[in-house]
């Protein structure tokens, strides 16, 4: 591995189901950000930095109250925007971010070795962060996705947006499919798309390990998506769809990995009893100090 892992974290979204920043919404005795367990973890996993990409309304208070972590590691803060030259081309109506695609490729400039993505409303388990850095050590081309069981990933408060996965016989990533509006009812799983879905499916939940030659393949996908939908006001570059289009061209290889820990995440406002509760017991069983501030 040429240099520690870093790990970007894609806090741009305006989160319109939730009702509120998600991303500044804080949990438990810490009083801390939800990805504030994930630096914690990368902190002792190894990582070298934190590169948060951030919309313009958060990005004041989470570069106040993260102002103690950067004794532990180097953090870089970023507006999720355009370049001048495309902002130009832009409908000034348009009010949307342009997708985690765009987000990922806003933190080119600041990651310089491999790389952990994941998303500021999600929490993913204690151990991912060090299965990440033990990717890396033992992988130096090819990309990791970091899979979960569909049934630990749905909300009891609505239907949710899930990307399903699926493998060659080498666990290598061959489709993501996105179904939307997945639930549980009293018998089966069901989704806008009525197909068939099984509890035990693997989906992606965006927790990515890159290579830092990622940008390469990103850069292009992006401007080609710009080019087609600048004039657009909702139109989204997004992460999976990126990883689909190198697999489809033979550029991109990724590795599926399966985590058995227990996911938590901020969809809906009544997310957040849930989320509370479970990092709670995990602090209570130190997995977290009580406080992160040195």
């Amino acid at each position: 591995m040429n240099s520690s892992p870093s790990l970007v974290i894609l806090a741009g979204g305006l989160g319109s189901r939730y009702k509120g920043s998600k991303q500044i919404d804080v949990f438990g005795e810490q009083h801390a950000f939800l990805l504030e367990f994930a630096l914690y973890d990368a902190w002792q996993a190894g990582f070298g930095s934190i590169v948060l990409i951030l919309n313009k309304y958060v990005y004041a208070e989470m570069k106040s109250k993260l102002s103690h972590w950067v004794s532990r590691m180097e953090l870089h803060f970023v507006l999720q925007d355009l370049t001048t030259e495309q902002q130009q081309l832009v409908d000034p109506n348009r009010n949307k971010p342009w997708g985690t695609a765009h987000a990922l490729l806003c933190a080119q400039s600041y990651v310089k070795g491999p790389f952990v993505v994941m998303n500021a409303d999600d929490y993913y388990g204690k151990s991912v962060m060090k299965r990440a850095a033990s990717f890396f050590q033992d992988e130096h081309q090819d990309q990791g996705l970091m899979s979960y069981a569909l049934s630990d990933t749905l909300s009891d408060f609505g239907g949710v947006s899930r990307g399903l996965c699926t493998c060659d016989s080498q666990g290598f990533l061959e489709n993501i499919l996105e179904c939307h509006g997945i639930f549980k009812n009293d018998t089966a799983l069901q989704s806008q798309e009525a197909i068939h879905l099984l509890e035990s499916d693997r989906v992606s939940m965006n927790l990515w390990f890159f290579q830092v030659r990622i940008f390469d393949f990103l850069r292009g996908y992006f401007e080609d998506f710009f080019a087609s939908n600048h004039s657009e006001l909702s139109a989204e570059c997004y992460l999976p769809s990126m990883v689909q289009s190198g697999i489809e061209q033979h550029e991109l290889k990724v590795k599926v990995l399966s985590s058995q820990e227990k996911w938590v995440g901020l969809t809906f406002s009544a997310d957040k009893n849930s989320v509370m509760q479970y990092l709670s017991e995990l602090t209570e069983h130190n997995a977290y100090p009580k406080s992160f501030s040195l």
